[in-house]
């Protein structure tokens, strides 16, 4: 009975184990299509290149249309210098030299028209380790950078072949200076928009000293309203939007959010004390550098009926990243850089770029959807640029795994599994169980009510306490035995084998 367990464990490890062989055993291939294609010359058609970041760009490669007399080819370089391209087909051609170099279109792709457009899709490690090479390419071919299932037209800069920057949208530019900032802006931009969990705040002296954990809607218009607050209650207040993303504007100078409530003089916010306490109760940030002290009043200008134009269609946007790029579309063109914060937080800064040819007010205004707050206050207030303090790709994964708020994932995890654990050995789980907590006797209660509660009690106890903590230690003990009869099993053949022959001669 004990056998049978272990065998489809055991079947199941061979299995999987299978399955991962040819990954692991096709490093003997991969030397022989190296050297193969060490010469600088096409492979034959093969569907995986050996190197994993190229394989990546070679199938997003494989993915386009075609387009009539231009080519598109996945490129990587190797640690050796050495590049390598692979067109739609899977052919491979190695380039060690400028006259490699400049064979290879005429390599990969010579039905292609002569002086066709030549579009290349970098791999992520070809951008970040190697982009001092990318000099070597022509001028005039179309760069792009393949991040995971997407692809990203990458901008050279004409003084410094080095500088390189991402237009995520066409009206969102990402700076490509660091791989880890440049994953974390683009998971940042890829994040669903969730008004529920924005919320705007005005500084008023004197104004409540808390903020509700949820927002509070316009009973007529159901539109979210401004959440006034005290400034010195401000960093404590924060603790009750845990997970949620809090705006607050204002005029920044030398560390210091400057401000006014109304109908009061200028007042200060020290930013570092506020990101600290923003930190501490898990909030992302917004800081809106405006050209003015002013706070917002009334409705919550993210819901308001604006007329930017762009911003109608990006509050139907799926992402921020296409929220940003509708706005960008009104005419300005906005960058986007990162910077490490603290542990499990990173900075992102939103500005126009200075060659926009619409007011900032019209750009930064517009993309917080700010642009009837604008009107409402006493001269033009601009928005300069947009800081946002918020969490990590890790953490924000980290949240989204957990079943329970408040809980971490890995305990909730480690919870289940031990469960799961627990009731797969359940033979020996029970049996442990049943000496810590004896089974109910039916003589021993008066009634069946309380017959029933004392076993509902028990299997409750049992499954939510227990097993969680004997399920791994019971599972160990399981494959024991399960190893301990496979190990005594001739001997225990032999035994019965012996009676039997015995029981026959008596």
């Amino acid at each position: 009975m004990r056998f049978a367990p272990f065998a489809a464990t055991v079947l199941a490890l061979a299995a999987v184990t299978a399955l991962s062989a040819p990954s692991g055993a096709g490093w003997l291939s991969r030397l022989a299509r190296e050297a193969a294609e060490g010469g600088g010359g096409v492979a034959s058609k093969i569907g995986k290149t050996g190197v994993g970041a190229l394989d990546n760009a070679a199938a997003h490669v494989a993915t386009l249309p075609k387009v009539p007399g231009g080519t598109a080819l996945a490129a990587h370089v190797t640690p050796e210098g050495h590049w390598k391209f692979v067109n739609r087909e899977g052919q491979v051609f190695t380039a060690g030299t400028p006259e490699e170099l400049a064979r290879v279109g005429a390599a990969l792709a010579p039905e292609a028209t002569p002086g066709g457009k030549l579009a290349l899709y970098l791999s992520e490690d070809t951008v970040f380790a190697e982009r001092a090479i990318l000099k070597d390419l022509p001028a005039d071919a179309d760069l792009h950078v393949v991040v995971g299932k997407d692809a990203y037209s990458v901008r050279r800069s004409p003084g410094a072949a080095d500088e390189l920057a991402v237009a995520y949208r066409p009206h969102v530019v990402v700076s490509l200076t660091d791989r880890r900032l440049f994953e974390e802006t683009v998971h940042r931009l890829a994040k669903p928009l969730n008004r529920s969990n924005i919320r705007a705040l005005a500084l008023e002296t004197g104004g409540p000293a808390r903020l509700s954990t949820v927002p509070r809607y316009d009973p007529a218009t159901k539109a979210a309203l401004v959440d006034r607050i005290d400034p010195t209650a401000l960093p404590a207040a924060l603790a009750n939007l845990r997970g949620q993303t809090a705006l607050v504007s204002g005029r920044i100078e030398r560390g210091a959010l400057i401000f006014r409530s109304s109908g009061g003089p200028e007042q200060t916010l020290d930013i570092a004390k506020l990101v600290k306490a923003a930190e501490d109760a898990d909030v992302n940030l917004v800081l809106l550098q405006t050209g003015a002290a002013h706070q917002p009043g009334g409705r919550n200008w993210l819901w308001q009926t604006v007329t930017v134009s762009g911003l109608d269609d990006a509050m139907k946007r799926a992402t921020f990243g296409d929220f940003l790029n509708a706005l960008g579309g009104a005419g300005s063109e906005l960058t986007i850089t990162a910077a490490p914060g603290s542990q499990g937080r990173v900075v992102f800064s939103a500005m126009p770029v200075p060659t926009a040819s619409a007011p900032l007010s019209e750009t930064l205004g517009g993309w917080i959807g700010w642009s009837n707050w604008l009107g409402d206050i006493t001269g033009n207030v601009a928005v300069k640029a947009v800081d946002i303090y918020a969490r990590d790709e890790a953490r924000e994964r980290e949240l989204d795994a957990r079943i329970v708020p408040g809980i971490p994932s890995a305990v909730q995890f480690a919870y289940l599994g031990s469960l799961v654990a627990g009731l797969v050995a359940w033979q020996v789980s029970s049996g442990w169980w049943a000496r810590v907590w004896p089974p109910e006797q039916r003589q021993d209660y008066s009634g069946r009510l309380g017959y029933g509660a004392a076993r509902l009690a028990r299997l409750t106890a049992y499954l939510g306490l227990f097993l969680p903590l004997v399920g791994i230690p019971a599972l160990s003990w399981l494959g024991v035995l399960q190893i301990w009869t496979i190990i005594t099993l001739p001997f225990r053949a032999a035994s019965w084998l012996w009676e039997r022959v015995s029981a026959r001669r008596a």
